[in-house]
């Protein structure tokens, strides 16, 4: 883990240029993306050198989680009451957030896209929108037929974020999973907390058999709900890749993944052995509000939550790719990728 900590300076400056990019629109307009990686330019050169080689150090694939603080508070206080998914869309504080965290995703040499599988949606706001928390909606469903998403307020188990056919290059219409997943938080009233858990040293602990197993092609993978309709779930899939470089990515959902039909035995033992290795790993705990974001290393950490306590509790996501990735891009400004 590492921190990157903002001079006041800088933290005003950084605010100064997220209202302007939100004024335009925010990372889902065109024309803005171009405008936030000038202004990221222009804020590395405000950087000194402890904090350029933090910044470094995550644009290079060496950090599994980046701390954001000291930035600017956005926003008034919390509501009473948690407004609809529609109105915080085009919430001015969220679109201030979102640029703010695209703009710290250009300063790590991330570039922020959306998925068509995702209704090509730059902004994910993420809450208890379909229900699921402690505390029941409005509008509750049944417990089985909560939507398995982060706009629930389920728990939701150990992950990285999907799609899960590929990590660094598109294959077979298929772009890859994001490198970078960034979050801030736009009310955390019961500083409820993000939890992150470095893959490297649950890998190291399994031993080159079972990793091995894991690169092997033996792997199915269930559709998010959120998507959109019409494809299916996914089959013969790694959990590890390797590129030429040796460098590694690693993607797996605890609560999505299975062993295919007729994998090896090797495949199953495993898949079980990863899964105990990740309930029985570290697991870095964060508490974001509108002054802090991270952005997760989504190649080499998973994330995971409690169940929602209070339905105010409202994060702002947005993906990003870094400089070893390369998708079907389908949009350059803003970018949209094929899923």
């Amino acid at each position: 883990m590492a921190v990157l900590k903002w001079l006041p300076s800088q933290a005003e400056y950084l605010h100064q240029q997220a209202v302007r990019l939100a004024r335009a629109g925010g990372p889902q307009a065109a024309g803005v993306r171009e405008r936030a990686e000038a202004s990221a330019s222009a804020l590395r050169e405000l950087l000194d050198p402890g904090q350029r080689a933090v910044v470094d150090g995550y644009a290079s694939n060496r950090t599994t989680l980046l701390v954001v603080e000291g930035m600017r508070e956005v926003g008034e206080g919390v509501p009473e009451t948690r407004p609809s998914l529609e109105s915080l869309k085009v919430d001015f504080d969220c679109q201030v957030l979102a640029s703010r965290s695209q703009l710290l995703l250009n300063l790590c040499d991330n570039r922020a896209f959306a998925y068509d599988l995702d209704y090509n949606e730059m902004v994910r706001i993420v809450g208890n929108f379909k229900g699921g928390g402690q505390h029941k909606i409005p509008e509750e469903p049944a417990p089985e037929d909560v939507e398995l998403s982060s706009h629930s307020g389920l728990a939701l188990g150990a992950h990285t974020e999907p799609p899960y056919y590929c990590s660094f290059h598109a294959t077979q219409r298929r772009s890859p999973a994001p490198s970078t997943l960034i979050l801030t938080a736009r009310w955390n009233p019961l500083q409820e907390p993000t939890q992150v858990i470095p893959v490297t040293p649950v890998l190291e602990a399994l031993g080159e058999p079972v990793v091995d197993a894991l690169t092997r092609k033996h792997y199915q993978f269930t559709r998010p709900d959120s998507y959109v309709p019409g494809d299916e779930d996914g089959r013969d899939v790694s959990i590890v890749d390797y590129n030429p470089h040796g460098d590694y990515a690693f993607r797996f959902s605890a609560y999505r993944f299975s062993a295919c039909a007729g994998a090896p035995e090797t495949a199953h033992r495993a898949l079980a052995a990863l899964q105990a290795g990740i309930a029985n790993a570290e697991r870095l705990q964060v508490t974001l509000d509108s002054s802090k974001a991270i952005l997760i290393n989504n190649t080499k950490a998973l994330h995971c939550r409690d169940s929602i306590k209070d339905n105010r509790r409202i994060l702002v996501r947005l993906f990003g790719y870094n400089r070893f990735s390369t998708a079907i891009v389908q949009s350059t400004d803003p970018m949209l990728v094929q899923g």
